[in-house]
């Protein structure tokens, strides 16, 4: 585990490396670069990894972090197995003091896994699962396009105690408005949005009315809004004038 840089988060764990592209994107994936630059570090490249080494990384850490897990991969790609992602989420059981992020693509392997796997650590569970686990994690899906929207929808259908959704890279307009209704009605509320400009080389642009109109929805349904930064060689944080870092309560917490 490692401090990070990255701004709604105090840490990075990554017990699991490696990804590939599935959509939009990922046409210009930082992860991928980063590994490039440490072949050293990352013998087998952006293939899928277990990384037994780090495993236990997050039982030393006594003071209570938000840590972003797998940022150097999705923890739910095909090609990562079973017996790695239980053995990852046995770890996260065990450190209820963190509170751990996890960010996906694949919101349809994470939803399956909590249906007909992930009960193995709540015997008493009966189907259909009607109640909510691992308090201490929260599962967010990558959004960069409205072609891809249905990435929220499954996210909603999941059993995990906490939801959240990045929209980075923001690579088009997302009427993210109709979820957060959704959510705010069904009991399984998105509790978070995060959204971000790509970075790096080649980066896209994003307009600033797509941001707008995120927030707005944001703001609307009292959904905390972070703005990350707007990409392809801008830093700034400003939106309208102002930083926007909220957070849930409670990761506004954890953190602290």
């Amino acid at each position: 585990m490692t401090n990070t840089k990255i701004e709604w988060a105090d840490a990075t764990w990554n017990p699991i490396t490696g990804c590939s592209k599935i959509s939009e994107g990922c046409e210009h994936c930082y992860a991928e670069r980063m590994v490039k630059r440490f072949p050293k570090i990352y013998p087998n490249g952006f293939k899928p990894t277990f990384h037994e080494k780090r495993l236990e990384e997050p039982l030393h850490w006594k003071k209570p972090r938000r840590i972003f897990v797998c940022s150097m991969g999705d923890l739910f790609h095909e090609d990562v197995s079973i017996e790695w992602i239980y053995k990852v989420f046995d770890i996260m059981s065990r450190c209820p003091q963190h509170t751990f992020l996890l960010l996906t693509k694949r919101p349809e392997r994470a939803k399956a896994l909590t249906e007909t796997m992930l009960h193995l650590y709540y015997p008493e569970l009966k189907y259909p699962l009607t109640s909510f686990l691992f308090p201490n994690v929260w599962l967010g899906v990558t959004v960069e396009h409205f072609k891809h929207t249905d990435r929220i929808a499954l996210l909603q259908e999941t059993n995990f105690a906490h939801r959240f959704v990045s929209l980075e890279p923001l690579l088009s307009i997302i009427h993210i408005g109709i979820y957060l209704f959704i959510s705010h009605y069904d009991g399984r509320p998105i509790e978070w949005v995060i959204v971000g400009g790509e970075t790096g080389p080649g980066a896209r642009k994003m307009k600033p009315e797509w941001v707008r109109d995120i927030r707005d929805d944001c703001i609307k349904y009292k959904v905390p809004f972070f703005f990350k930064k707007w990409g392809g060689g801008n830093k700034s944080r400003l939106l309208d004038g102002r930083e926007w870092n909220e957070f849930p309560k409670e990761l506004k917490e954890s953190g602290e």
